[in-house]
């Protein structure tokens, strides 16, 4: 039950003006090309959203399956082929059905990642594996070196079901704890990104850019204090990791004021 993998890209030309929101169209527009027999879409809840030109948007559109409808495995090199090949065929698919929306009728594809985007495989454990209920109970953790504002994804055939933490009942976000990042049974080793202490209901929402980008500069710092201080990065003082993290900008929860938009 592993999360599909994608095979993103990049749309250019596209005129703003006649485009407008079309993010918000596109799904029933998506519903009637269906209908008529049209196009075949590999998944419902596609995403197309501008970049900052406004002329250049990014659309993620396809799901990639092995034959048995399971999501491709990204630690097999013949699924990986397979997500490679099948990838730039929904792509181009995707593209020609983009052209019929109003704003993309001009529109070309200006690049495709260099590799087929993988979502989820093997993770550590570490001292705390982040849960599902961790994230939808905006989890907070004397440790915390950062914050997720992700939801749970669950992927299934052909569509992908998000679940928020419920708002405005609540802040809509769960803080990282540092335990997450340390291994369990190895020392001088620091593990941040998708690969990181998650369960698989945890790791659909923390595995995106911008707990990614926390952890990463979590686990960056910490492994400086470890080098200043001769200690394994287990070891090191959380509350030091804390301040130099608050020091350097980062929001980690706790007791910070809450950044206007987040």
């Amino acid at each position: 039950s592993m999360l599909y993998p994608s095979m993103m890209f990049r749309l250019n030309n596209i005129d703003p003006v006649k485009a407008g929101e079309a993010w918000r169209t596109i799904p029933a527009l998506m519903e009637k090309a269906e209908a008529a027999g049209e196009h075949r879409f590999p998944r419902k809840a596609a995403i197309v959203r501008p970049q900052r030109s406004q002329i250049e948007w990014r659309v993620n559109f396809t799901q990639l399956a092995r034959p048995d409808g399971a999501a491709i495995n990204g630690l097999e090199a013949d699924d990986l082929t397979r997500g490679e090949i099948e990838g730039r065929r929904q792509v181009v698919e995707a593209f020609n059905f983009l052209r019929t929306v109003p704003g993309f009728e001009n529109s070309y594809i200006v690049d495709l990642p260099p590799q087929l985007g993988i979502r989820e495989t093997r993770r550590v454990i570490g001292g705390h594996m982040l849960s599902g209920e961790d994230v939808l109970g905006c989890g907070s953790f004397d440790d915390s070196i950062g914050v997720n504002g992700w939801p749970i994804e669950s992927h299934v055939a052909g569509d992908v079901i998000f679940t928020f933490p419920p708002i405005p009942q609540s802040r809509g976000f769960n803080e990282l704890p540092y335990r997450m990042l340390v291994p369990e049974g190895i020392d001088n080793l620091l593990v941040a990104g998708r690969c990181a202490s998650m369960t698989h209901d945890g790791q659909s929402a923390a595995r995106v850019s911008g707990a990614c980008f926390a952890m990463g500069e979590a686990a960056g710092t910490a492994a400086a204090l470890a080098l200043d201080g001769n200690a394994s990065p287990r070891h090191i003082d959380v509350g030091t990791l804390q301040s130099r993290l608050r020091h350097h900008g980062a929001f980690i929860g706790r007791d910070q004021v809450v950044p206007e938009g987040l």
